[in-house]
């Protein structure tokens, strides 16, 4: 969706010059650091640093000085800025200086800019059944593919989000790509979506978003569920029930996502009373042990007592499966059915098991 990619805002990609300047933490340069800083290239600033010039692609240039102050034990005496633009910044006041590790951490999370642009940014969909063979709906995963063919999990993306600072940009368009890919399957049911409610400080501006580009591709609010998540902990409870009542009045389902402690989960299923609850894979699959299974009996209770729908995660086999069913899950996710695929692949599935 190359219309979506022209608007991204990614500072640390969308300049065709960097400028990478290091600064003493204090005082001067040891003059240790002196000769290794210029013969990487580093030239002295007005400011009292040293800079120098590159390209759009500034990481390769930054890991070797990096690697060079790293062999020398000099990481925690400096610190580092990367401006946009060809020019060295006017003071170091200006400059946004970072610890070496962080400006390390943005280098390296890197690839996630890269793939937004050149739109290798894709859902993946996991089935979500109430039967072996009856599919209740359809949970999409955030995948990058790598110029190699090989595939980056949702855990790293989110982790990249949030050293680049774009995870409100990263959330909005795993939404928009996961609406297009179930869309463009034509299969039926409820599409998952993972949100995080801690972000959205408008629910009426990021559903209203949101809301534009489901109605752009025809699928109705009812028909999205959307997961928050156990990073989401207690002491935000009113914030995250706010932004669920929102959610529910306009027409939006909403997911308990990674229910794993009857503590955990009490107050929560209790103020929020969310139409799922999910718990979590951990948990399921120590099923057959009695502390685990009478846990998983408890928060099936309080999912039914208060009118929500209980869905098992990382079902692996047909046993744990079995066991589930007797303790009253009602719905089912995991490899036995399906791992979360491309496409292409929960349409082959999706007509073997029809």
């Amino acid at each position: 969706m190359q219309q979506f990619s022209r608007n991204f805002n990614l500072p640390w990609h969308q300049h065709d010059h960097y400028w990478i300047s290091i600064y003493p933490k204090s005082g001067d340069f040891p003059a240790s650091l002196i000769e290794p800083l210029q013969k990487a290239g580093l030239q002295p600033m007005a400011d009292g640093g040293k800079g120098m010039r590159t390209g759009r692609q500034w990481k390769p240039v930054w890991d070797g000085i990096f690697n060079e102050l790293k062999a020398l034990g000099a990481l925690a005496s400096v610190e580092a800025a990367i401006t946009p633009g060809g020019e060295p910044p006017a003071s170091r006041a200006l400059s946004e200086c970072k610890p070496l590790l962080l400006v390390q951490m943005i280098a390296d999370s890197l690839w996630l800019g890269d793939a937004l642009l050149e739109d290798r940014v894709m859902c993946y969909l996991q089935p979500v059944v109430s039967t072996k063979d009856r599919i209740f709906g359809y949970e999409s995963f955030a995948r990058v593919r790598c110029a190699d063919g090989s595939i980056i999990s949702g855990d790293q993306v989110v982790a990249a989000s949030r050293v680049l600072g774009i995870e409100y940009m990263i959330d909005r368009h795993l939404h928009v790509e996961a609406i297009k890919t179930f869309v463009s399957s034509e299969f039926n049911g409820f599409l998952f979506v993972n949100f995080f409610p801690g972000f959205i400080h408008r629910p009426e501006v990021y559903l209203e978003g949101l809301s534009e580009t489901a109605k752009s591709f025809g699928v109705l609010a009812k028909h999205i569920v959307l997961d928050f998540t156990k990073a989401e902990t207690p002491r935000d409870i009113g914030h995250i029930k706010n932004v669920c009542d929102y959610a529910r009045s306009r027409g939006y389902s909403v997911a308990l996502d990674d229910v794993f402690s009857i503590e955990g989960a009490r107050k929560l299923i209790a103020e929020i009373r969310p139409d799922f609850i999910k718990i979590d894979m951990h948990l399921v699959r120590q099923v057959h042990h009695v502390g685990q299974r009478e846990t998983i009996r408890t928060l099936v209770e309080m999912g039914h007592a208060a009118a929500g729908t209980v869905i098992a995660e990382g079902v692996e086999t047909d046993e744990i499966f079995q066991a589930l069913k007797g303790l009253g899950v009602d719905l089912f996710q995991g490899y036995l059915f399906s791992p979360p695929v491309p496409v292409e692949a929960a349409l082959k599935r999706s007509g073997a098991s029809g």
